[in-house]
């Protein structure tokens, strides 16, 4: 009896660590942004979202079929990425 009660802690124990590994190899947190659209660029493959009074601007490059027009009510869903890091 208390093998197997220490096999289904063993196996409960590798579980939970498998499951604790993958989240932390997930990547990068997602983030969101939802506004109206107030500019499309695509030759430089920009797009401006406006919420509230603050305006962001997302590449849209790595992107297929971007059908947005000015006015569209959209949500951006991005990471954060570093182009380069300076230390001061």
């Amino acid at each position: 009896m208390r093998s197997r009660y220490t096999m289904a802690v063993l196996g409960a124990l590798m579980s939970l660590g498998v499951v604790a590994t993958l989240s932390m190899a997930a990547g990068p947190t997602q983030y969101q942004w939802t506004g109206t659209v107030t500019e499309v660029d695509p030759k430089a493959k920009t797009m401006s979202v406006d919420k509230g009074g603050e305006s962001w601007e997302f590449s849209t490059a790595e992107l297929k079929n971007v059908t947005v027009k000015k006015g569209a009510k959209v949500t951006v869903y991005y990471v954060a990425v570093a182009k380069k890091i300076e230390s001061k």
